[in-house]
């Protein structure tokens, strides 16, 4: 294997705790630096020997990096990345690319003006059970999809009731649960069908809109439940639905209805299939996270180890790589997470529109 690559992190929360450990598993990669998306006060410093910058823009000035990943409150995505870009760097943005379709067009743009390779972070795409789905859909084993039912129900009550969410209470530093998990649906979506969404009807809610702690009130205005139904560019009709503050929930169930067969994907770990008769069902080859691997990255080994090492053979073999997340990517899911949230401030049925994309 060649020099490792450079790797600079912008964020010291899931970016130290999970990015990182992960990034230093993989042969190709050799983490350089870690940076705060806020000025700290505390000294410099380093971190399992990794130098650490108070400052992240510090850190792009400092550094000769190949990649840089971000992991920040999307409020920030859009100034990082495009700094990172005009910093000579190739990119890694978390989910969802920014706060909407006018940044991440920019994004997208830029990108290709600068001739740099930029990703985003959908990495639940690359789980085993995830490919063996999108392999039975490729293969057309259901036949044409009819419909797609896509539900999350969680026991967040306490959660909501007890304490404090910071950033991700509040909808103008990109909170609320459409950006956090409805990104990943919707890009999850429209990879497996292989066709983009043409419309949508959503309905967001804020079912628990403040906590009263010791540090006072926190008003709260991003959604913490949400839906919308639609449609894709072939007619297939789809129904996604998340609930978080419930005292009780049911985890994650994919339900996905052919002309030949009915599939049922449930908490990310079972696989059915009936073509007419029971639901058997589907093995998928284990995929073993290094021994050594703490919480919580051992969590999310299985989704961004492939897909790192799909953007280490992107950028070393300079040849695109199947089902690895563009920034084309990340601006079409942001266009559908758009139109879900005007649909539900005007409560009317929204057409996509995904720009003049390069």
């Amino acid at each position: 294997m060649t020099k490792p690559l450079s790797v600079g992190i912008i964020g010291t929360g899931f970016g130290r705790t999970v990015h990182a450990p992960i990034f230093q598993v993989h042969p190709g990669f050799q983490v350089k630096s870690i940076a705060s998306v806020h000025r700290q006060r505390t000294g410099d410093r380093t971190w399992n020997g990794i130098p650490y910058y108070r400052n992240w823009r510090d850190m792009l000035d400092s550094e000769q990096l190949d990649l840089v990943s971000i992991v920040s409150a999307p409020v920030h995505h859009y100034e990082m990345t495009m700094l990172v870009l005009q910093s000579g760097y190739h990119v890694l943005t978390e989910k969802p690319l920014g706060m909407n379709t006018e940044q991440t067009l920019q994004m997208l743009r830029e990108s290709e003006r600068l001739e740099r390779k930029a990703f985003v972070n959908f990495q639940w795409r690359w789980t085993p059970i995830r490919q063996r789905i999108k392999h039975i859909l490729m293969g057309k084993e259901l036949g044409d999809i009819q419909h797609i039912k896509y539900n999350g129900s969680f026991s967040g009550y306490s959660v909501l009731t007890e304490s404090y969410r910071g950033w991700e209470a509040r909808s103008e530093n990109g909170g609320g649960f459409l950006f956090a998990v409805g990104s990943h649906m919707v890009d999850s979506l429209m990879w497996w069908m292989g066709e983009e969404i043409a419309e949508v009807y959503g309905d967001m809610r804020t079912q628990i809109p403040s906590y009263n702690g010791d540090a006072g009130i926190e008003i709260r205005d991003a959604d913490d439940a949400f839906t919308f139904t639609g449609r894709f560019r072939g007619g297939t009709s789809l129904v996604v639905d998340v609930f978080f503050p419930g005292v009780r929930g049911m985890g994650w169930t994919l339900e996905i209805y052919g002309t030949k067969g009915t599939l049922i994907m449930r908490n990310d770990q079972h696989l059915e299939c009936s073509f007419g008769g029971a639901f058997e069902s589907i093995d998928i080859d284990p995929f073993q996270p290094p021994a050594n691997l703490e919480a919580p990255a051992v969590h999310y080994y299985n989704g961004f180890y492939p897909m790192i090492d799909g953007i280490y053979r992107s950028l070393t073999g300079n040849t695109p790589i199947i089902d690895l997340p563009t920034f084309a990517d990340g601006h079409k899911a942001q266009a559908v997470l758009d139109a879900v949230r005007l649909s539900s401030e005007t409560h009317s049925r929204i057409n996509m529109d995904y720009g003049s994309m390069p």
